[in-house]
């Protein structure tokens, strides 16, 4: 196996990939394509699989060979440390579902922190390979947001340096899956289906047991599989057909209404209201039905294809025969124990994009951000910030600190500022998590993020709510607006 440029070569015997028997981490790994890749990538090599769901990770694994490991994602150091002394990588994660009680950020930021976290990690141990779940690019330059999170992802991952190969699929069928679920509400719940024109849109769904066999196909060949391949089932179909043939494998009858134009947001909104599934993950599949997207013949797509599943076959595979519904997610198990956590530890994350000016880096942005605050919240607040860099926050009118922020200078460098959230009467010390601020550049300076994460409020909870957390999404909206003010 051939070692990326700049990384360590460790004593491995030398025999072919597929006789390999590699050091495996799996980010994302209880979601419903991690449950399903698990049992098949342990009987081949030994698999980390890493969580953030405290109540996942302390069930102990039934897979020889496997073990689970409970890693925020958004801690640098904490994955970092998870992915010491492993050769590859799965990375199946996303940020549909919420991590913090309260959480101020959009999807697509912060699956952008989360990649660039684990793009860091991995070149830092000197991982050999990631292989990525992305999605299928439309023909046209008109990205659905989820798609275009999709290739940031698939920028960021690669940007360090660490070989990745990006597995673009369609909908994925399977036990769990958002999309099928979706699919299975409509048709259960609606004896008229009314279908836009965007329903006539054409893609390749693929069985998530198909998928998987890409993966392991291609995973410790980062030559071989260099760069992104389309992969797809049996049929190419349209989501009108799709949505008939789950009437047929349901046993139901249907009718079919097709109209020339319904807006987006009536038919995101009628989804949500009849799908059991996650509104902000029904409302990103809505949003990418107006795109045809095709595939690009490759040689992974052909490695699969003899034995690939139609999506009918895929989608009978995925149902319980007694109950005809979609088999449940393995995740479902502990979702509800982690919504508890969550609300009992009531933590806030926070994180914002903003356009970095020419010349600057995270540095520059940290410093301006705390001085511009006074001037900015003037004349309720004033901001200061000592020679080694810590910030407090003070009240103008009585003399009360309302945050202190200590300066990490072991964990930042000019493209990454860490701030310990370390003190004042808006916080409450005394929680789990490391309340901290950071801000990080990404992409060569393309963007920088600023976050908070595992804040905890000292106010009561829902006065916190309708207060602080407003007052600071307003802040850093004007922040945002200066900034772009510079870049010009």
């Amino acid at each position: 196996m051939q070692e990326p440029p700049g990384t360590a070569v460790r004593d491995t015997p030398k025999t072919t990939p597929a006789q390999t028997r590699l050091r495996v981490a799996v980010a994302g790994a209880s979601g419903f394509i991690g449950s399903a890749l698990l049992p098949e990538l342990a009987a081949r090599h030994e698999v980390l699989a890493l969580t953030r769901s405290p109540a996942r990770a302390a069930t102990p694994s039934a897979l020889p060979g496997l073990a689970w490991r409970h890693c925020d994602l958004f801690s640098a150091p904490d994955l970092t440390a998870a992915l010491a002394g492993i050769d590859a990588a799965v990375y199946l994660v996303h940020s549909l579902a919420p991590s913090s009680r309260l959480t101020q950020a959009s999807p697509r930021d912060m699956d952008l922190v989360l990649a660039d976290n684990f793009a860091r990690a991995a070149a830092a141990n000197g991982l050999q390979h990631i292989v990525f779940v992305s999605g299928v690019m439309p023909r046209s330059f008109r990205f659905s947001p989820l798609l275009w999170s999709r290739r940031e992802v698939e920028m960021v991952l690669g940007s360090r340096g660490t070989p990745v190969t990006a597995l673009r699929a369609s909908l994925v069928v399977g036990p769990g899956g958002t999309g099928p679920r979706l699919l299975l509400d409509l048709v259960r719940r609606l004896p008229v289906l009314v279908l836009p024109a965007a329903a006539r849109s054409r893609t390749r769904p693929i069985a998530v047991k198909d998928l998987v066999r890409a993966i392991l196909h291609c995973l410790g060949q980062p030559v071989t599989y260099a760069g992104a391949f389309d992969i797809g089932g049996a049929d190419e179909l349209s989501y009108e057909q799709m949505l008939r043939d789950t009437a047929r494998v349901l046993g139901l009858k249907r009718a079919f209404l097709r109209v020339p134009w319904l807006p987006t947001v009536l038919t995101s909104l009628t989804a949500r209201l009849v799908s059991r599934a996650p509104a902000a993950m029904v409302g990103a599949i809505v949003e990418s039905l107006p795109q045809d997207t095709e595939m690009q013949h490759n040689p992974l797509q052909q490695a699969i294809a003899p034995d690939a599943l139609g999506f009918a076959d895929a989608l009978a595979a995925s149902i319980d025969p007694a109950t005809k519904r979609l088999k449940p997610n393995p995740r479902e198990q502990v979702r509800e124990q982690d919504n508890h956590l969550m609300r009992e530890q009531s933590l806030v994350r926070s994180i914002q994009r903003v356009i970095l000016p020419p010349g600057q880096d995270a540095a520059w942005v940290a410093g301006n951000y705390f001085r511009w605050l006074g001037e900015c919240c003037w004349p309720l607040v004033r901001s200061q910030v000592d020679a080694g860099g810590n910030v407090e926050v003070w009240t103008r009118i009585l003399p009360m600190r309302l945050l202190a922020l200590t300066h990490q200078p072991a964990a930042s460098t000019p493209q990454r500022q860490v701030y310990a959230i370390s003190g004042g009467f808006l916080a409450r010390l005394r929680s789990p998590g490391r309340p901290r601020f950071e801000f990080h550049t990404l992409l060569d300076g393309r963007y920088t993020m600023t976050a908070i994460h595992d804040y905890a409020p000292a106010l009561p909870w829902y006065l916190y709510v309708i207060t602080q957390a407003v007052g600071h999404i307003l802040v850093m909206r004007r922040y945002q607006a200066r900034l772009a003010r510079l870049a010009r």
